[in-house]
């Protein structure tokens, strides 16, 4: 049977449906940012939800299939397959520590509540700090599918998936700071 063949498959999946969640959680969180009523934050924030089975399924098929191919295949710590599993750990930790506990407050603020949206909600909403760790995430994915397909060497593995996790730090908080401050003012416009 061609074991190798089977888990590149289980990888593959692994990958769609990490970046499934990399698609949707931009996405779905500009709505919530941009949400007037409870009823709409609820709505997005439950898009948003769906991704973390994504994020985890997508992350275990990945790492378990990378694992296993990288047994079949190569006997050395080689620098691709190392700084790919490696990130993608980190990656985990840091979608359950940042991207959970913002869906969590989140969530708990919302509640049952209904009408406009509380300016301490929309304070924890708004806080760029969760928006850009998850697109930097994004950004990380997307340098460990660069790294895996160029099989660079040990410094340039590693400068890529730090180089793109800050780029898209930097631009994840550009892009919620403009978001806010664009409510900012939309807000102080009302009567």
């Amino acid at each position: 049977m061609p074991w190798y063949e089977l888990l590149k498959i289980v990888h593959f999946l692994g990958l769609i449906a990490l970046f499934g969640c990399f698609v949707i959680y931009p996405r779905a969180g500009s709505r919530v940012r941009a949400a007037t009523t409870m009823d709409e934050v609820r709505g997005w924030l439950g898009m948003l939800e769906l991704t973390r089975g994504m994020f985890h399924g997508g992350a275990g098929m990945l790492l378990l299939s990378g694992v296993g191919m990288a047994a079949m295949r190569w006997r050395a710590p080689i620098p691709f397959v190392a700084v790919g599993m490696i990130t993608l750990l980190a990656m985990w930790i840091v979608f359950a520590v940042s991207g959970n506990r913002h869906l969590r407050a989140i969530r708990a603020a919302v509640g049952d509540s209904t009408g406009p949206v509380p300016s301490d909600l929309s304070r924890t909403i708004l806080n760029p700090r969760p928006w850009a760790t998850m697109l930097a995430l994004n950004f990380v994915a997307l340098g460990v599918l660069f790294e895996m397909t160029l099989k660079l060497g040990w410094a340039g593995a590693v400068a890529l998936v730090v180089g793109s996790a800050i780029l898209g730090a930097v631009i994840g908080g550009a892009v919620v700071r403009r978001e806010r401050n664009s409510v900012g003012a939309a807000s102080s416009k009302r009567p």
